[in-house]
């Protein structure tokens, strides 16, 4: 299995992060080092077994298939990764269990694991604006007003 990234994804690095924009979803997702570097790696090349061999190098020799398949289902989970077969929640948690079982250390764990922060994004008609209406709801005069 080779999971490809969705195309069509605007995306910033942001120090150790990257920043993702999904146009078609109004979705913008704030990924961490790991996420950040399975997500880079999916380019329909790689293999599962690969990319753990290059977060071992980048990241910690700890890094495992078992941490790139818990990342891989986090992106899949919000469309930022194709070509994955769904597993089942029971699937997903034993590879979680099995990665932090084999460092044993929490603290390692945390700086592994995948974080994928999301958010909705508004159209455009959804924003507030400072024009005819005043903002928060209210009609401009009322919105002024208030303290």
């Amino acid at each position: 299995m080779k999971p490809r990234a969705t195309s069509g994804l605007l995306s910033e690095p942001l120090d150790d992060e990257l920043i993702l924009y999904d146009r078609n979803r109004d979705r913008g997702h704030c990924l961490n080092r790991t996420a950040a570097l399975v997500w880079r790696l999916s380019d329909g090349e790689h293999s599962i077994a690969d990319m753990a061999a290059i977060l071992r190098t980048e990241l910690d020799p700890a890094a495992d298939e078992n941490l790139v398949r818990h990342t891989l289902d986090h992106l899949h989970a919000v469309h930022l990764v194709d070509g994955l077969s769904a597993r089942s929640s029971d699937e997903m948690r034993a590879s979680r269990r099995q990665f932090i079982a084999k460092i044993g250390l929490v603290g390692v764990a945390s700086l592994l694991l995948p974080v994928v922060t999301s958010v909705a994004t508004p159209a455009a008609a959804e924003t507030v604006s400072c024009g005819s209406s005043g903002g928060f709801g209210m009609p401009q005069a009322e919105w002024l007003t208030r303290k």
